[in-house]
């Protein structure tokens, strides 16, 4: 019978050795997952706005492009403004550049290096940031989608401030050993902008809405009588 206690407290003690190891390594495997795949996502956002930003701007300074050679300001015989012309050809042609050049960029670093001290992972906010450090490679995979938005702005009497935005947006993917995660990033870029002059008019009126019964000073500039 001492033998049998002495054989079922052995498996018993061996049952919750291994319970604790596998709980244990649960928990700490957790939290490195949280940790390397929220690390890994920012560093994956951070070289992706980073390419983008770099090869739009290498695209307008290699094909020389301006703000007349995406937009044609159309005018009528006494110089006011009629339409905005978009040259679609050229701006197919950036969009396209953009997702070509980015993908070439990203696949020709193959790996990432990236290393996270133990004490970041631990998580204790005296530990953040020491220790040894944790090295491993990471692998990148994005799509991305371009497009271009015009904004108008105010900029005076008979001033029009016409900027021409490139919006991407990118929905990628980072891989290390054991672990991904995905991540979702936007950027915009001021492609051209120019000052679109109207006529001068002979008088205007200037608004100003102040208090909160909507009182109004009214201010007419050059009006006759």
């Amino acid at each position: 019978m001492k033998k049998i206690k002495r054989k079922i407290k052995t498996v018993l003690i061996l049952l919750l050795s291994i319970i604790i190891f596998v709980t244990g390594f649960a928990l700490i495997d957790r939290r490195m997952r949280t940790v390397i795949c929220d690390y890994c996502a920012s560093v994956g956002e951070t070289v992706m706005i980073h390419t983008v930003d770099k090869e739009i701007s290498e695209i307008f300074y290699e094909e020389a492009l301006e703000y007349d050679d995406l937009v044609k300001i159309c005018r009528d015989e006494n110089g006011q403004v009629t339409s905005l012309e978009v040259s679609a050809a050229k701006m197919n042609f950036i969009k396209s550049q953009i997702s070509v050049r980015v993908a070439e960029e990203i696949d020709a670093r193959e790996r990432y290096e990236l290393s996270i001290p133990i004490g970041t992972i631990i998580g204790n906010e005296y530990t953040i940031g020491r220790g040894p450090e944790i090295k491993f490679k990471m692998q990148i995979t994005t799509t991305i989608i371009a497009d271009f938005e015009s904004k108008f702005y105010s900029a005076g009497i008979n001033q029009v401030l016409h900027q021409i935005h490139i919006k991407v947006k990118m929905n990628g993917q980072t891989v290390v050993p054991w672990y991904r995660s995905t991540f979702n990033a936007e950027t915009d870029v001021i492609a051209a902008q120019t000052v679109i002059v109207g006529m001068t008019p002979d008088a205007y009126t200037n608004v100003i809405e102040a208090g909160t019964d909507a009182t109004q000073d009214i201010f007419d500039f050059g009006a006759g009588g």
